[in-house]
């Protein structure tokens, strides 16, 4: 029999590898019997070896008394000296002593061989009973874990229950019973099955996915009517160990089907909100921009009249006042995009550089009519082409740019466009575009609603400028969408700089656009920059120390000195740039000096801005040649620094007009100082090229926006053909196809139309021409360009005409130089009227 048993505490967790039923069953009763008969066993068989091992020790003592006792007895009676009598008493003594010996020695080895065993058995006997202890101890733990389980389950709301292979219930909880009225001792052993009840729709409701099994959403029928249960089975192992079981757990999900439906009510609900709130503002923006292209138009107009001056400070005032208004309602309705989440980013290949510096254009009016510098410099890094949305970018920029013109009143804002490459994606590259300003500035507290909507950092301001706070908020929202952020540093007084930061990818080498601002110049010059506007100075220093040229910056008032120090040098000044805002003559006397310290030729350039050219008649008087337009162009200043100037291309989509050299051109930025410039005169030759009036056929179907539109046509030398729908549109052209007619160089078009509206006159227009040319291969001529004229002016608006088949997009409001600059793109050449 062994004498050792098995740890306990494998035995507890044998008996514990179920929560509901042990692997063998021992009660409290069975444990005490047990242990009673075994301590009644060990009583006995103490008793029993006390006894034998008394006898072993007490034998060997009752001979050898009894051998003393006759050798005693035997010298007692002899009578005299030895005899046989003497001799056989004492020879039995001693034979009865050894006999004696040899018995205790037998006994003493009896008793050991007795008591070994016995023992052993004893010890055997104590571990079991300790053992027997522990299994009592042990069961009493199981007893517990088992009631606690088993209440665990019966508390839970769930439904808990178990199927066998067969689908047969193993197990059922209290809440089986109580939603299903159906008793534990009725259902065990018996197949269940919900019984499933029909739904008008299932609710949108998710119950996850989960780690092993399934989960599924039943309408089951139940004792307190129809209920929706989320459940949720999986395989688990019986508690015998051989074989699977699945373990079902159901939740009754009612109310929260019943939210998620009404969730999903509102949901859409919302989202109708949304999209009748979009139509509404859509329908608003266009109905509002109508006629307020008249108002602006109209105004322009009259201000080419002879008017005096107080009707000119009339017709500034409405003018002024309905371009706010149309800048509101544009930042209203570009907000009520991004707040419902609406604005989708796309991607196409563009330029940045070339972005930049037309925003910059865009807005130098404005600035240069408050007296502000505006420069823009571009990190050679950032002069390639990337893939990204273009217009909101723009957007961002012009957002800054307008607030730093609006809260700026002396100074300038410098425009820095940066970037490096993306740590994490070599693919992509994160851009800075950085405007700053010498405004008022901000303080702390304004920086912390800075970027709220409806928001501006100063009341007297906002009252002052107008606006609705909502630029900067749009901005921050448009630079988190494209993967980066805005962020402003300012002190109250002392002007502001924001950043904002941005994520583009890299275009790959068939996608690459030609930047408009590279020209290679080989020549290297030494160029003095003598200008008092240092955010202007600035850029245009970077701009030619990029193109490897030798720069000396410096203002009006240092300029002679360093003209001077650099003739000593032997690094004479070859070209010298001054701005029209300085002294005509200080400027001459400038030009005269490093003309007389050169070895060679010296030109001298002058900056001017679109609202100053008539400055440049005095400046050629004293010996100036060429000119920039500000804010100035890469392109156009090495052109204009180049010896001998090359002839440009007109800007945007059109080749070059003549392959003669020249310094002025009708497209440029910059060329020759003309002797015939006067103060309300734009300096421009005809090409000899286009010595026809302009055809233009203008759609229109309002009446103030048609007379605008052929006033400042007319104006232009054109002649304007007026129809009001698309089908008479249609007509007019596909006759001019057939040669009924002269052939239309132009066609401006609107959208909404009573009958055929815009988008199906061009395509009716782009068939007919197809058509033309199918029928007789030798018809060659090219179908005119079409230009879509409309109060639609969302970024995504513009996008979808030019994807419908339209050549260009003018959003209304427009004016003449609006209209002017489409005559410039898309009629190479023509003649503008003076007027």
């Amino acid at each position: 029999m062994p004498d050792t048993l098995g740890d306990p505490e494998q035995i507890k967790q044998q008996c514990t590898a179920s929560p509901t039923k042990p692997r063998w069953h021992l009660t409290s009763s069975s444990l005490k019997r047990l242990s009673a008969a075994l301590s009644a066993t060990r009583r006995r068989t103490i008793s029993k070896r006390s006894a034998l091992a008394l006898l072993h020790l007490r034998a060997p003592q009752a001979i050898a008394a009894i051998g003393g006792l006759l050798l005693i007895a035997g010298l007692a009676v002899l009578p005299g000296p030895a005899g046989w009598a003497h001799g056989m008493l004492v020879l039995a003594a001693a034979l009865l002593l050894a006999g004696a010996h040899w018995a205790a020695i037998r006994a003493s080895n009896a008793l050991q061989t007795t008591i070994d065993p016995r023992e052993r058995f004893d010890a055997f006997c104590q571990a079991l009973e300790q053992r027997l202890e522990q299994l009592q101890d042990v069961h009493w733990e199981i007893s517990e874990t088992d009631v606690r389980y088993r209440d665990l389950l019966d508390q839970q709301s769930d439904v808990i229950l178990r199927r066998d292979e067969q689908g047969r219930l193993t197990f059922v909880n209290t809440a089986f019973s109580r939603v299903f009225a159906i008793p534990a001792q009725e259902a065990l052993g018996e197949v269940f099955a919900p019984t499933e009840v029909a739904s008008e729709e299932t609710p949108p409701l998710d119950v996850g996915i989960p780690e092993r099994g399934r989960r599924y959403l039943q309408h089951v029928a139940t004792a307190a009517g129809p209920r929706w249960y989320a459940w949720n089975e999986h395989m688990v192992a019986k508690s015998c160990g051989s074989g699977n079981e699945v373990q079902i757990v159901g939740r009754d999900v009612t109310k929260e089907c019943a939210s998620a439906v009404e969730l999903s009510e509102a949901r859409d609900q919302a989202e109708a909100a949304n999209r009748a709130k979009s139509r509404f503002l859509a329908a608003m923006s266009h109905e509002i921009r109508t006629p307020m292209n008249g108002i602006l138009g109209m105004a322009s107009l009259l201000r080419e009249t002879e008017l005096s001056d107080e009707q000119r400070t009339y017709v500034a005032a409405v003018d002024q006042s309905a371009r706010v208004l149309v800048t509101l309602i544009d930042e209203i309705l570009d907000f009520s995009k991004v707040e419902a989440g609406k604005v989708e980013l796309t991607e196409i290949a563009f330029n940045l550089a070339d972005t930049s510096q037309s925003v910059v254009e865009l807005v130098s009016p404005r600035a240069h009519d408050k007296g502000l510098e505006l420069a823009l410099t571009v990190d050679s890094a950032v002069e390639r082409t990337f893939i990204g949305d273009e217009a909101r970018i723009r957007q961002v920029l012009l957002n800054l740019l307008s607030n730093a013109i609006k809260f700026t009143d002396h100074g300038g804002i410098a425009v820095t466009i940066s970037g490096r490459d993306h740590p994490e994606n070599p693919g992509q590259m994160a851009i800075e575009i950085q405007v700053e300003d010498s405004g008022i500035g901000l303080s702390p507290n304004d920086m912390q609603r800075l970027f709220h909507e409806f928001e501006q950092a100063d009341s007297a301001q906002r009252r002052q400028q107008g606006g609705t706070g909502l630029g900067l908020a749009i901005s921050k929202r448009l630079a988190l969408a494209m993967g980066g952020d805005i962020r402003a540093t300012s002190t109250p007084g002392s002007g502001s700089v924001f950043t904002a930061e941005i994520t583009l990818k890299k275009a790959a080498s068939n996608d690459v656009i030609a930047n408009s601002a590279t020209v290679r110049l080989e020549e290297k010059f030494n160029v003095l920059i003598a200008m008092d506007q240092a955010f202007e100075r600035r850029s245009i220093a970077h701009i030619l120390r990029s193109a490897n040229q030798h720069v000396i910056e410096s203002e009006m008032s240092g300029a002679m000195a360093a003209i001077s120090n650099n003739a000593k040098k032997g690094s004479p000044v070859q070209r010298v740039i001054v701005d029209v805002g300085s002294d005509a003559r200080t400027a001459g006397e400038l030009l005269a000096c490093a003309r007389a310290t050169g070895g060679e030729p010296v030109i001298g350039i002058v900056t001017v801005n679109v609202l100053a050219r008539s400055g440049l008649a005095a400046f050629r008087e004293h010996g100036f040649e060429r000119y920039l337009i500000r804010p100035v162009r890469t392109r156009s200043l090495l052109q204009q620094l180049a010896s001998s100037p090359v002839a440009r291309a007109l800007e945007g989509n059109v080749a070059a007009v003549s392959e003669q050299t020249s310094a002025t051109d009708p497209g440029s930025r910059s060329g020759a100082i003309s002797a015939g410039v006067s103060a309300n005169e734009r300096t421009i030759e005809t090409n000899p090229a286009r010595s026809k009036v302009t055809s233009i056929l203008l759609v229109e179907d309002n009446e103030i926006n048609a007379l605008l539109a052929r006033r400042i046509l007319e104006k232009c030398g054109c002649s304007v053909e007026h129809c009001a729908n698309g089908s008479r549109a249609v007509d007019l052209v596909v006759d001019a196809f057939d040669d009924h007619r002269p052939q239309f160089d132009l066609i401006l078009m609107d959208i909404h139309m009573p009958g055929m509206d815009g988008i199906a006159a061009t395509e009716a227009i782009r068939n007919a021409h197809e058509k033309r040319r199918n029928a007789d291969h030798r018809y060659l001529r090219p179908c005119p360009p079409i230009i879509t004229l409309t109060a639609n002016a969302f970024p995504e608006d513009r996008e979808r005409y030019l994807n419908s088949g339209f050549d260009d997009y003018l959003a209304k409001p427009f004016d003449t130089n609006d209209l002017k600059g489409l005559l410039d793109t898309w009629v190479p050449g023509h003649p503008h009227s003076s007027n």
